[in-house]
């Protein structure tokens, strides 16, 4: 009986392997869940005070009026402007850092300020800055400068201090300017310390504008937040926090993006 072979096609398309979810996208969302899950379930319950506390669902709705009515974008307006200025200001630090880092005296000349400003309690300074710079946008603007600036500049010190000695000599040997050897070496290699820094920064002058704004102001999310704390608003409450926390991990990303970008030789 004569054999015959028969081959089957298959189409290329189905050998191609699914796309998958990446961890660092999965894993966060479900904890995420499970939290949500566990905190609403509590709430139905009625295991939580709603006086004392809320969950997700009445957050939920209470971000969906203030969205509803554009009252958040008024407050998300004025609260980004003063963060804005004030955290452009504060990418002084970086030059500061690099040089700081670079020379030796300038940093045992302003290293011991640094430090001391870096852990004064700046919030605590905060009545001292409506008293310099007024009830108006300015003093914001100051305190995330204030607030920033110190996690930035540190950061890129360490940033410098930690570029690979070899490379350094190598560029001096090719007879690199000053100039060069910041651009071409230093700098590089200090992009992903750089970048901690506005990641911690950008934190900070959050935390800022909300105090500052809590504590003198009459707009803003910081305002928002205290207005509805002393109505016992709960669930408002902590949709003005949510919002806070969803704007801030949305810096990091786009940040994280952007180091991509800038240095994709540290992308693992």
């Amino acid at each position: 009986m004569e054999r015959v072979d028969a081959t089957i096609n298959v189409p290329s398309t189905s050998l191609k392997k699914t796309k998958k979810i990446p961890q660092s996208v999965s894993y966060p969302v479900g904890i995420l869940a499970i939290l949500l899950f566990v905190w609403e379930l509590c709430g139905r319950l009625n295991l939580i005070d709603p006086f004392m506390f809320s969950w997700p669902s009445k957050i939920f709705v209470e971000a969906q009026d203030f969205f509803s009515t554009g009252e958040i974008f008024k407050h998300l307006a004025v609260s980004g402007m003063e963060v804005g200025f004030g955290f452009a200001m504060s990418l002084i630090g970086i030059p500061i850092g690099l040089m700081m880092g670079y020379w030796k005296k300038l940093e045992l000349a302003f290293d011991p300020y640094v430090t001391a400003l870096y852990t004064t309690p700046m919030i605590a300074l905060t009545p001292l800055f409506v008293l310099w710079f007024g009830l108006e946008t300015l003093s914001k603007v100051m305190m995330v400068f204030a607030l920033s600036i110190f996690p930035i500049l540190i950061n890129t010190m360490a940033g410098v201090k930690m570029t690979d000695v070899s490379l350094i000599k190598a560029a001096r040997s090719y007879g690199a300017s000053e100039r060069q050897m910041f651009k071409e070496v230093i700098f590089p290699s200090a992009i992903p310390f750089i970048i901690t820094g506005i990641r911690l920064g950008i934190g900070r002058a959050l935390i800022a504008v909300v105090v500052a704004e809590m504590l003198a102001g009459n707009i803003g999310i910081g305002y928002a937040i205290r207005h509805a704390s002393e109505l016992f608003q709960t669930a408002e409450y902590l949709a003005y926090v949510v919002v806070l926390m969803i704007l801030s991990v949305l810096l990091t990303e786009l940040l994280k993006i952007f180091e991509k970008k800038l240095a994709p030789w540290r992308d693992r």
